[in-house]
Formats: structure tokens, C-alpha cells, sequence
């Protein structure tokens, strides 16, 4: 019995079985114009047949691409940047690219230390979502980065495309409806405003009350980070403070978990107690009883949007950079009433 494995197939191989020169076979495998249709089949064929994988390293060598592309998220345990991925990958793999995600875990340093280990790696594009997009020595490395390059939801000056998430409109939705069922004291729990999406949910929070004539208490709106510890000890202490809200929106899903978890350990019920609206989060929000109404993104629709834009930078396509505004909506369900003394 033959104990060793099976002889890994060569360019030889392939040449052989489909009756033409090493040189054909070689400008098949690297993508190359110059072969007539019926004889790329053949070889193509010939490759499946052998089980023939072309050598990736000398592949690069000759095409000066690796097929490569980098994902550079935040936080690899939060399930929205898992669904950007999902919508990412399959268009990025029909176009022979494979996408390498790595997370920062919302260090600079790390952020950094991708960047460097991305052009040491000869990555052919980026996707990128910084944790802090205010970083100076991150920005700076961004923006000399020298590869096709699309941002994911942040305001950085560098030339790159971006793929924005509509953050204001949902939330301009949510303080309308409140105050229209009679909340006079609504408070905001979101991201850093030093991350566009903390800042763009504030400051459309901020003009909402305005709008609705509502006072702007500071001490209501929360963002300073977007975790869900954060979102529990940021949602305890606005209901157990003086004059808590009767109603609270969980600007982000990890902070829509923690404010559940502060809600429930307050053994408060929505929306009897307390109106409630999370977002990012719609399985969670139709798990709980009641559910509650969420702002709703579809992220792999992101993913999808920033893989073919990648793509056409790719295929040669110069212009400026592009920005493109993805729609959010806003899932209605029971968590919204009248405050207490109001029904």
C-alpha cells in the first residue's frame, strides 16, 4: 500500500493534458488577455481535472496583485461589522479576491500596526472603519496608504471613497414620535462623537428636541462609547438619577443589550415604566417582550456597496472620491407609549 500522498499536480501537468506550451498555461493562471477563448477553456478544464492550483507568490510576481484585500473593523465580537463582511466577501470572491478581516479592538495601535503590515503584505485595496477617527498619527498613515482604499461611516481627510449609513433621519423619526405620545424628558445613549455615527445620532437628536420645542438637557444625552458595559452603567444612571426619562433610545446594538440588561436588573417594564427604542440589533429587538421598536441598517448591504466600489478602483476607474449615503429605517413595534401620568 502506497503510504505517501498523491504528487501535487504541476503546470506541466496541465500543459500535457491540455495540449499546449507551459507559456499558455502560465498566461491563463495570471489572468492574461493574450490567450484565444477556446484555448483558456481547454486549460481551464485541463486545471479542474488535475486539481492544478496556480502558485499565489508567482502570481504576484508577474501580475504585481495579490488578490488580496484588507478589513480593518473595530471590534470582531459585534455581529454588525460580521454582516458588512457577509456582504463583502462574495462580491469580492467572483472578482478572485479574497477579504483578510482583522480587528482592532479599538486600539490605535493596532490600527497602526495593520496599516504597516497591510503595505508590507502588498494587500491590493482596503476597506476600513477606524475606531477613533480624530487619531492623528492613524489618519496621517491612512492617508499615504498608496492602495485603493473605501471608509466604512467615518469623516476622514483622506482621498478615499466612503460608504455613509443615514444616521440622522431615524432618530429625528424616534424623538417626533415620543413627543407626540407626550415625553417631555427623552435621553440619548450612543457612540462617541469622535465616530461620526455617535456624533451624527447627537446632533440629529439635539435638533429633534429643538424641533418638537423640547428642552436640551446635556445630562440626557450619553456618548462617550458604544459598548454594551457602557450602555448598562449609562442607562442605570439616567434612571436612577434625579428626574430620569420616560423614554430612552439605545443609539447602537451593543448599547441596545446593555440598556435591556439595566432595564431588566431595574426591574422596570416597557413601556409601561419606560418607552424604549434600540438600534442595530433587530433579532434582539423581536426576542424581547414586548419587542421594541429599532433602527434598522442592512449592513451587509454596506459590505456590498463598498466591495464593488473597491472593485471599479481596482479595474481602473479614476475620478474623485465618491460618497455614497446607504438608507436606514426605523422597525415600529409596542415599546413606545404615553409616560406614566399621561395615559
Amino acid at each position: 500500500m502506497n503510504v505517501f500522498p498523491p504528487r501535487r499536480p504541476t503546470i506541466r501537468d496541465v500543459a500535457a493534458r491540455a495540449a499546449v506550451s507551459i507559456g499558455t498555461v502560465s498566461r491563463v493562471a495570471g489572468g492574461s488577455a493574450r490567450v484565444a477563448e477556446a484555448t483558456r477553456a481547454r486549460v481551464l478544464a485541463a486545471m479542474a481535472e488535475t486539481g492544478y492550483q496556480p502558485n499565489a507568490a508567482a502570481r504576484t510576481m508577474r501580475t504585481s496583485r495579490t488578490r488580496t484585500i484588507g478589513f480593518l473593523i473595530p471590534d470582531m465580537a459585534n455581529p454588525v461589522f460580521s454582516r458588512v463582511a457577509t456582504g463583502a466577501e462574495p462580491v469580492l470572491s467572483a472578482a478572485g479576491y479574497m477579504l483578510f478581516a482583522v480587528s482592532s479592538n479599538r486600539s490605535p495601535a493596532r490600527e497602526l500596526a495593520f496599516l504597516e503590515a497591510a503595505q508590507q503584505r502588498q494587500m491590493d485595496g482596503l476597506i476600513v472603519t477606524l475606531a477613533d477617527e480624530m487619531h492623528g498619527p492613524v489618519v496621517e498613515r491612512l492617508g499615504r496608504i498608496g492602495v485603493p482604499l473605501v471608509i466604512l461611516d467615518r469623516d476622514v481627510p483622506v482621498a478615499a471613497d466612503v460608504v455613509y449609513s443615514d444616521h440622522a433621519r431615524p432618530i429625528e423619526t424616534l424623538v417626533k414620535q415620543m413627543a407626540a405620545q407626550g415625553h417631555r424628558r427623552i435621553a440619548l445613549i450612543t457612540a462617541s462623537e469622535r465616530i461620526r455615527p455617535g456624533r451624527a445620532r447627537a446632533e440629529a437628536f439635539r435638533k429633534a428636541l429643538a424641533e418638537a420645542g423640547l428642552a436640551v438637557e446635556e445630562r440626557l444625552v450619553r456618548s462617550r462609547a458604544q459598548t454594551a458595559e457602557y450602555g448598562a452603567a449609562e442607562a442605570h444612571d439616567l434612571l436612577t438619577g434625579p428626574r430620569p426619562p420616560t423614554a430612552l433610545i439605545a443609539g447602537g446594538n451593543e448599547i441596545f443589550q446593555g440598556a435591556l440588561r439595566a432595564i431588566r436588573l431595574l426591574g422596570l417594564s416597557v413601556p409601561r415604566d419606560l418607552s424604549l427604542a434600540g438600534a442595530d440589533d433587530r433579532m434582539l429587538a423581536e426576542l424581547v417582550d414586548p419587542p421594541i421598536t429599532v433602527i434598522d441598517r442592512d449592513m451587509a448591504e454596506v459590505g456590498a456597496t463598498a466591495a464593488r466600489m473597491l472593485l471599479e478602483r481596482l479595474d481602473g476607474l479614476d475620478a474623485p472620491p465618491r460618497r455614497v449615503l446607504l438608507g436606514s429605517s426605523v422597525v415600529l413595534h409596542g415599546s413606545i407609549g404615553r409616560p406614566k401620568g399621561k395615559r
